[in-house]
């Protein structure tokens, strides 16, 4: 029995060796078999009806470009796994990894919560290292919201946004003026003929509506020796004026909605390919686009058009009429970034202009004067020496005799000027804190508040200024880099000086300072303003337009926040008596026909007498830091260079806050010639002063918070 039972074990466990042995040879060769038949038949012929994708992406980080083959006998057989060294490895480690993160993210920024939703944006912008294809491959799973957010990010890879539909067609010039011309014709129609300057324009531009059919029978008759005088214009000129008509009737709110309803992107997108050279046709393009994209419900439309990718390029142009569009239309298009503010037209955001994590804690607001521009009054002073000058000079001195010492070195001169630069700056640092430099357009007189700074040290920042650089925008370009935690907007306003110039019915009814200020107030407020510390700066007329603000805001109970919020307001050469300019005699008056804006700048005008009493009075109420400029010198005007003051001094002189007696004119009070100039160290310091005591009174509410709730527990 132990022998029989010692025989049935062997044979279970030879039996048991036997089947595993045979089912692991069989499957072997099934899987053999499976390999010889995949590499000898495509068995994608047996999903042929399935829906074939457009791009075939491989994703597989060791094929540089899946086309390129070592030999062509690779065609034909299996792909061999080639040995790889450790740095290989790590490298293909990381570009997987990097690649899936990519889509994580992605993932998370169209799915996830508002902080994750940003969180993730921020990190797909700044990931690098990624295949063309990868980027393409993004882009097509990219919804509209993702891609304004990401648009918005700095120095963003324009391989995240597809390039508009059609964009490969070409279209010739007639083809697009007969485009443009269909586009005005739904456009005074889905309006009502309510714009009449659109259909005054219409009228007169295209009043023969067979004006090509008339040039072809002129080419006939010109073929035969017969010519006929043709009136007509050019049609690239054409194609300019009808694009300023859409730009125009775009400026009125309720009618940018009709540009989307008739079609108008893939037209513009046309437009923009056709003329991306041409600088002023791109500005009036993206002021059309900036004005569609107040209507943020129509997000998906300008996305599928292609023209947030367009934005986007815009955004990061060195012309700042260019990028300041472009950059309002992706922020009202960006609601997750823009804290739900809305810049309506002629409101720009110059500063943050992308998306930034630090917290904001103040805005400043600037509002130009009769006849200014955002980017005319607040641009750079042009002078002809600087004021480092001295010390450049002494620089080339120092720096050619270092260079002469070491002519015999065979290393290059750019090392030597390098290093003589790098110990000169460093000798500077040291000189630097053992004297101050006395800053330029310092006051010439001043009243008995006014106080500094009237010095800069030597090793203060404003004395890093680069002399070859120019900005034509200080606001922009300065102050961020002196106080970043601020939010800075300009407003735009269009004015005149005569009645006779052309002007579009619908905009004539906001001019005078009662009108323009109520319009400022809903443009504003809309965009946040009056929600955080606030802080205006004005040149000339936009002073009066704050003040009537901050009056009609504290006789309405200061609904918005404005006057509660206002800490300080700076006048450049503000007329608060008006000026002797506008004090024109009846028969000139007939003669010049003024407009309302330099009727309401009489001297001693009883309207401006009256607001400044009520200003006075708003005042008494709300404690409100008031700095004054007043321009000493007079202004050159016309071309016999006649000398004028604009603004006196008693009317410049509030009567109340900081007074300071400037030696410029009139044009020149609010452009600073650089950021040791006291006009702009003076504001600097304002600015300074209330985000520090608002960081102060912070700390101190969240100090006895803790402190309550220690004695609560």
């Amino acid at each position: 029995m132990r022998a029989s039972r010692g025989y049935v074990y062997y044979l279970k466990t030879s039996g048991i060796c036997v089947v595993v042995l045979g089912g692991c040879w069989f499957l072997y060769q099934l899987r053999q078999i499976s390999r010889i038949i995949r590499s000898t038949y495509d068995t994608s012929v047996l999903s042929l009806e399935q829906a074939r994708a457009q791009y075939i992406y491989v994703d597989d980080p060791q094929f540089k470009d899946i086309f390129m083959f070592r030999k062509d006998e690779d065609l034909h057989g299996p792909a061999s796994e080639k040995p790889r060294s450790l740095s290989d490895t790590l490298a293909r480690w990381w570009k997987e990894k990097n690649h899936k993160l990519a889509y994580k993210l992605l993932y998370m920024a169209q799915h996830g919560d508002r902080n994750e939703r940003y969180k993730a944006v921020t990190e797909l912008g700044a990931l690098l290292h990624l295949k063309d294809w990868q980027y393409r491959h993004l882009a097509q799973m990219m919804d509209a919201k993702t891609a304004a957010a990401l648009a918005r990010m700095p120095n963003i890879n324009s391989q995240f946004f597809l390039q508009p539909p059609y964009y490969h067609v070409q279209y010739n010039l007639n083809d697009v003026v007969e485009k443009v011309h269909s586009l005005l014709l739904s456009l005074n129609a889905l309006c009502g003929n309510t714009h009449l300057c659109l259909t005054q324009f219409l009228s007169k531009m295209f009043k023969d509506s067979h004006r090509y059919l008339v040039e072809w029978f002129d080419h006939d008759l010109a073929s035969v020796g017969l010519s006929m005088e043709t009136t007509t214009v050019r049609d690239d000129d054409v194609l300019k004026s009808c694009i300023r008509a859409i730009c125009h009737h775009s400026s009125v709110e309720q009618y940018s909605k009709h540009l989307i309803d008739a079609g108008a992107l893939p037209i513009l997108t046309a437009i923009q390919k056709r003329c991306s050279d041409d600088v002023e046709m791109c500005i009036l393009l993206a002021r059309i686009l900036s004005n569609m994209c107040l209507h943020s419900e129509y997000l998906e439309a300008i996305y599928e058009s292609g023209w947030i990718g367009i934005l986007s390029r815009w955004s990061h142009s060195d012309d700042i009429r260019l990028s300041a569009q472009a950059i309002s239309a992706l922020m009202n298009l960006d609601r997750d970034g823009n804290e739900k503010a809305k810049y309506a037209q002629s409101v720009y955001l110059l500063y943050p202009l992308h998306r930034v994590h630090a917290a904001t804690k103040m805005d400043v607001v600037f509002l130009h004067g009769l006849l200014g521009g955002v980017f005319v009054t607040w641009r750079q002073r042009d002078v002809a020496t600087s004021a480092l000058g001295v010390v450049d000079d002494n620089t080339a001195v120092e720096t050619t005799d270092y260079l002469s010492t070491m002519a015999d070195d065979d290393r290059p001169q750019e090392f030597f000027k390098d290093l003589a630069r790098d110990l000169y700056l460093r000798e500077w640092r040291k000189t630097g804190q053992d004297f101050e430099v006395v800053l330029d357009d310092c006051p010439q007189n001043t009243n008995a508040l006014a106080c500094g700074p009237y010095f800069c040290r030597g090793d203060d920042a404003c004395m890093k200024n680069d002399p070859d650089s120019k900005t034509l925008c200080w606001p922009k370009d300065w102050l961020p880099v002196d106080i970043p935690s601020l939010r800075i907007i300009g407003v735009n306003y269009g004015t005149s000086l005569s009645m006779w110039t052309p002007f579009c019915p619908i905009e004539s009814m906001k001019s005078t300072i009662k009108e323009r200020s109520e319009e400022f107030v809903t443009k504003l407020t809309t965009a946040n303003v009056g929600q955080r510390p606030l802080i205006w700066v004005a040149h000339s007329m936009g002073g009066l337009l704050i003040k009537k603000m901050l009056v009609e805001e504290w006789k309405t109970g200061d609904k918005h926040g404005i006057c509660k919020n206002t800490k300080a307001i700076l006048f450049y050469a503000t007329p608060h008596r008006g000026s002797h300019v506008a004090a024109l005699k009846q028969a000139t008056q007939m003669l010049l026909w003024p407009t309302v804006e330099v009727q309401e700048l009489r001297e001693e005008s009883p309207q401006l007498l009256r607001l400044h009493e009520e200003f006075l009075e708003m005042l008494n109420e709300y404690r409100i830091e008031i700095v004054s400029f007043a321009e000493a010198k007079p202004t050159l005007v016309t071309a016999l260079k006649f000398p004028f003051q604009f603004v006196s001094l008693n009317s410049a002189d509030p009567g109340v806050g900081e007074f300071f007696e400037i030696p410029q004119d009139h044009l020149s009070i609010c452009k600073p010639a650089s950021r040791q100039s006291f006009l702009y160290q003076k504001l600097l310091s304002v600015l300074r002063h209330h985000v520090n005591t608002q960081e102060d009174t912070t700390v101190l509410s969240i100090r006895n918070l803790l402190s309550m709730l220690s004695k609560l527990f």
